[in-house]
């Protein structure tokens, strides 16, 4: 696994749940029992393409960024992370969305990327002319 490769699954993942959230609006009320409305599919829709672009930025990083550039904004890309992370267990615990299956899932993924993330930044990088 390389640092590369984590940025690209990180997109994959805001990019599905970008276009979850953009076109299912009333999938996300049913899933959480809520009443749907006009503002859901909103903010829904606000949320979808706010991931969208973090998937598009996520992707696009290493092609514009070395190994080492990489390496060094990885605590940068860890709290945006922790922040994507903390805001669906502070809606767990006020009760606004259940804590499924899916909930645990979820979050497992995120905090194993995290620290993914993280081990990998502290690898050293080896350029092309040290792999010789």
């Amino acid at each position: 696994m390389n640092l590369k490769l984590l940025f690209k699954i990180f997109a994959g993942l805001q990019l599905i749940q970008g276009v979850m959230m953009l076109f299912g609006g009333s999938m996300i009320s049913e899933m959480n029992g809520w009443t749907h409305s006009i503002g859901i599919t909103t903010m829904a829709e606000h949320h979808g393409a706010g991931c969208i672009c973090i998937a598009i930025l996520f992707w696009m990083l290493p092609k514009w960024m070395s190994d080492q550039q990489l390496k060094e904004i990885v605590p940068a890309i860890i709290i945006i992370q922790v922040i994507l992370a903390i805001m669906p267990v502070y809606h767990a615990v006020v009760e606004a969305i259940p804590t499924n299956p899916a909930f645990f899932v979820l979050m497992a993924v995120l905090i194993g990327l995290i620290i993914l993330f993280y081990m990998e930044s502290k690898k050293n990088v080896i350029t092309s002319g040290e792999e010789e």
